[in-house]
């Protein structure tokens, strides 16, 4: 699904994706399809973490 989305942000000439999700969800699974993380912010919820993640497209 994730190919898919950036497939549609490049016919929509999109420069990048910014998702976000927190550390109990999918920060893993960003980095190995090649997002770099571009924020975080700790304790957001209280002993978590919340990631932002970015990705260029061309």
């Amino acid at each position: 699904m994730l190919h898919q989305i950036e497939r549609i942000a490049k016919e929509k000439d999109c420069t990048f994706i910014k998702p976000n999700t927190f550390s109990f969800q999918a920060p893993n699974f960003y980095i190995k399809n090649g997002y770099e993380e571009a924020a975080v912010f700790k304790d957001a919820p209280l002993g978590s973490n919340h990631y932002y993640f970015k990705k260029a497209i061309f």
